[in-house]
């Protein structure tokens, strides 16, 4: 069967982008089945810039199109952004297009090569970017949705709903998003799945990183993905200095990411910007435990790298998807409130048992849910039924 997969963007960037790549890696390695993946040549979210070189290149057997960018991140974003927020339902389909093509990334040899290939079935995530709102509807009949989606008033939107509703199908991350997205569009007769994500084999630790960032011998929690205040970091940044005012601990919180505000390091919170794969690894491994303070979660994959890296997970209760993890796992503790989470830190900070205990559950429950061969076993089973 010939697949094919479409991001907005390629590489070690975006939790779903990363997530969708890997499966398009591993699902190119079975036999009999054919897989290409789309993108831009832009890395940056915010911008669209493009900063890839355009052209064809090769992982395995996996085929990789990178397309330019005509137009990114635009001026008029920002207003129309605010327009939605206020609320979506008195948003009219053409402001909505408008929004779309300003979130961008706009490519129009992306859509052409999209519209000219002969894949079977095409993927397209997340559901948020042009490449998916403006693409997918020119391939409905083959397009399957991978919306990564979670509570938010983008998913509100009419024209996200049409979308959805016209796909030939749809791939869920969890239960929790499949409940989302059906309880908010009429889509429950579309074919779908629960599919999850699985994670690459961890890298080899690299102590001289830790050391580099100015660690030392201070213990450490760590805290990866985009820092900005959708993201929950910023008022994890305000829960942890208060932590310290108020407590003895000593360790120390490790921010992996781009700050969308600037951030200075401190001696009890540092940012760690542009780390690649092995070094995020690397710290992984050293630290005592991972917090994700993310009330807006569709799957939380770096939940499953800290479980694989051997360390035990904190997470924000208000997420229906990263407690539901935690909870099936019993790999980690979550918090609603500043008491709750300094009673989480303390047991997780003073408690080494309990760290290593939680963190082999979260280990054990990774590989048997979402270990590799049943994640392909269940999506080619899916693209067998849908095509």
């Amino acid at each position: 069967m010939k697949v094919d997969f479409v991001i907005p963007r390629y590489g070690p960037v975006g939790g779903a982008e990363n997530a969708v790549s890997t499966l398009a890696k591993r699902v190119a390695e079975t036999p009999g089945w054919e897989v290409r993946l789309h993108a831009t040549c832009a890395t940056s979210s915010n911008s669209w810039i493009n900063d890839q070189p355009p052209g064809v290149s090769h992982v395995g057997p996996l085929t990789v199109n990178q397309y330019l960018v005509d137009s990114g991140r635009t001026d008029a974003w920002s207003s129309l952004d605010r327009r939605i927020q206020s609320g979506t339902s008195s948003v009219d389909s053409a402001t909505q297009d408008e929004f779309f093509f300003h979130q961008g990334p706009v490519s129009n040899d992306l859509a052409t090569a999209v519209q000219d290939s002969d894949a079977d079935l095409v993927f397209f995530a997340p559901y948020l970017f042009w490449p998916t709102m403006a693409v997918a509807p020119l391939v409905a009949n083959r397009a399957v949705i991978i919306p990564a989606a979670h509570d938010e008033s983008f998913l509100r939107l009419s024209r996200v709903g049409e979308l959805l509703q016209k796909s030939r199908g749809l791939v869920y991350g969890s239960r929790a998003e499949q409940r989302l997205l059906q309880s908010t569009h009429p889509i429950g007769h579309l074919p779908s799945t629960v599919l999850g994500w699985g994670i690459e084999s961890p890298t080899d630790n690299d102590p001289e990183i830790i050391s580099e960032l100015g660690l030392g011998n201070r213990p450490y929690a760590i805290c990866v993905g985009r820092i900005e205040h959708a993201k929950g970091t910023l008022g994890l940044i305000d829960f942890w200095r208060t932590l310290k005012s108020r407590t003895d601990t000593e360790h120390q919180l490790l921010l992996l990411g781009s700050p969308s505000v600037e951030i200075e390091s401190d001696e009890h919170v540092i940012i760690a910007r542009e780390v690649d794969d092995e070094a995020k690894w690397s710290l992984l491994r050293g630290a005592d435990f991972l917090i994700n303070p993310s009330a807006l979660e569709s799957f939380s994959l770096v939940l499953f790298e800290a479980w694989a890296a051997g360390i035990p997970v904190l997470v924000n209760a208000y997420c229906e998807t990263t407690r539901t993890h935690v909870s099936d796992a019993q790999g980690g503790l979550w918090y609603r409130n500043y008491p709750e989470f300094e009673l989480a830190v303390e047991r997780l900070t003073a408690d080494k048992a309990t760290r290593n205990h939680l963190a082999e559950k979260g280990r054990a429950f990774t590989e048997r849910t979402y270990g590799w061969d049943t994640i392909i076993r269940r999506f080619t089973e899916f693209c067998d039924h849908v095509a």
